[in-house]
Parts: C-alpha cells; structure tokens; sequence
C-alpha cells in the first residue's frame, strides 16, 4: 500500500464509538511492528469517557495479522511445555478462585487455557483462528468456540462462569464494551473477570509515543486507562477487585518493549543488548511508580445477587 491516511491529525476529530462523546486527536503512527503497509493510522481519545480508540477502523484486519505470533504446537506436551513458562498468569485468577468454570476469550494456542485446565478448572475457550480451534478440541483436550464476534457467543451461552478472562485480547476486539457487557451477565454470583492489556498511560508510552512497542498500530483497536475500565465494568453491575502495572506480565512488556527499541538502534547483537540493559536500568524507576508500568491488570467481582455493592474509591488498587 502506499503512504495514505484516512483522517489527519488537524482534521475534523470522529465522535467516540462508545458514549459518542466528542473527542481529539490522540497520536498518529504506522504499523512499526510487522511494517505490512506503509499506511498511517490515527488514535483519538474521548473528551468523555477517555476511551483511545482507532479510526478508521480498517475493514479487512487479516492482512496485517501476517506472519501470526507463535506456531500451533504439535502436541499437548508440547503446549504443556509452553505452559509452565507462563504460569505466572494464574496467579491472579489463583487468588481468588482455586476451582470452577473458567472462560478464556482469545485463547490463540491455549496456552493459559492449558494452564487453567492442569490448575483444576472446567475451561472453555472463544478463538477466531480455525486452526486454533482444531487443535484445542482435537489435541488439547480443551472445549473451543470458533468466532471473531465473542459479544454473540457470549449472548447466546445459557452457563454461567466463576472466571471468564481476557489476557491481551480486549484491545483487538471491535465492540469491547459489548464484550465487557455480555461477559458480567455470564458470571456466576461472585464470579470474577480479569482483563489485561497495555496501558496507555505507562511511562513508556509518555515517553515513546507513537514508537511504543504496544501501540501496535493497527491490530490493537482501543486502549482503556484504567479509570476508563472500571466504569465500564461498572456500568456492567461490577466491582473492581484489585488492579495493577507492576506485575510479571507488565514487566515482560516492558522488557519486549525496550529490546525492541534497542534492536531498531543498534543492529549489533553485543551493542543491542548492553543498551537494552541500560535502557532496563534507567526506566526501573519510572515504570515502578503507581499506575507507570508497560501493563495493566485488573480484578472485578460479580457481587451476589449481583448489586453493586463496592465503590471504585474503596477497591485495593496496587502499584
């Protein structure tokens, strides 16, 4: 594709696809990640409700989704090994619930399915990618729904869920919030929901802008700040739990963040890693401060009987 742009950034600012709020130009960047177009993409933020989102939105996703993240494994043991690497996502889920039914919305391979799966829950998965659907039904062992549209899945399951989860999956989805809205009415009394995904108010973003890694232009569609998240999770009957950007998952972000931006400055491997290092070192600081780091996780509750019973200002909000 050649260099076009469908809005400027002095131009004319869309209305806000959620509360249709006015809104202004939040930043403009290319697709710096896989570089599969030369295409300018623009972020806008809501006067109102604070949502970043894209516009436009383009009509066909797929072809900047070339080249995929990691391959299917070819066996359980295989996804099982993959798995024990990344355990550390239980541990929030862990907190709060040891057993139960678990939905996981954007699964890709299964790897935190497989997890949750060896961990004791009941799980069920919502994927888009055929393939990935397969090779959860018919190798992994784990119940999977093939949809790009996880609002319509959701609508129409009749269960209910003690965990449902969406582990970097919300920023790619079109209608979010009918996401967010359809998963509270899936969860059991006190059932939890755990979203995570960057956070566009970390210090990286404050200080890369549109080279931040995590923009991800244009397969990440909308970035909730994390005021934004929790009314609209409340607007759902939910209550926030806990939230934080200093986990493990904002940490590895981080550090794929800055060895990517080392990589881009010196090509070199011995001189991409000392400065990767340095970069680490004097970020540590910054990215440690409350509510600074690469990645954003939060916590909500259905309360029983499913009232609104806690308020923003008395959740346990972490660094």
């Amino acid at each position: 594709m050649g260099q076009n742009s469908h809005h400027g950034s002095t131009g004319h600012s869309p209305s806000c696809p959620y509360c249709r709020g006015g809104s202004r130009h939040f930043i403009s960047t290319t697709d710096r990640n896989r570089h599969t177009t030369s295409e300018i993409f623009h972020y806008y933020q809501c006067s109102t409700c604070k949502l970043v989102y894209l516009d436009p939105i383009p009509p066909d996703l797929r072809i900047f989704y070339q080249g995929g993240y990691q391959a299917i494994p070819k066996s359980l043991a295989e996804l099982r090994a993959l798995a024990a690497r990344d355990g550390y996502r239980m541990k929030p889920i862990l907190k709060h619930k040891r057993s139960g039914k678990l939905l996981d919305i954007g699964s890709w391979i299964g790897i935190f399915a497989c997890s949750a799966k060896d961990a004791g829950f009941d799980v069920t998965t919502i994927e888009m990618d055929q393939d990935c659907v397969e090779f959860l039904n018919n190798t992994a062992g784990i119940r999977a729904l093939q949809s790009s549209e996880p609002g319509d899945v959701l609508a129409k399951l009749d269960e209910k869920f003690d965990v449902i989860t969406l582990w970097h999956s919300l920023e790619h989805l079109k209608t979010p919030w009918v996401v967010i809205q359809e998963a509270a009415k899936r969860l059991a009394p006190q059932g939890i929901l755990l979203v995570s995904l960057p956070n566009i108010e970390s210090y990286q973003y404050t200080l890369l802008k549109s080279a931040w890694r995590h923009l991800d232009a244009p397969r990440h569609l909308y970035f909730y700040p994390l005021e934004s998240l929790v009314e609209l999770c409340q607007a759902s009957g939910l209550s926030i739990v806990e939230a934080t950007t200093s986990d493990e998952v904002s940490r590895l972000l981080s550090d794929d963040s800055w060895l990517s931006l080392a990589g881009a400055v010196l090509p070199i491997r011995y001189a991409r890693e000392a400065l990767y290092h340095m970069l680490r070192r004097m970020a540590r600081r910054a990215e440690e401060r409350a509510g600074a780091g690469t990645g954003l996780t939060a916590v909500f509750e259905l309360p029983e009987g499913g009232d609104l019973s806690i308020d923003v200002d008395t959740a346990v909000v972490l660094a």
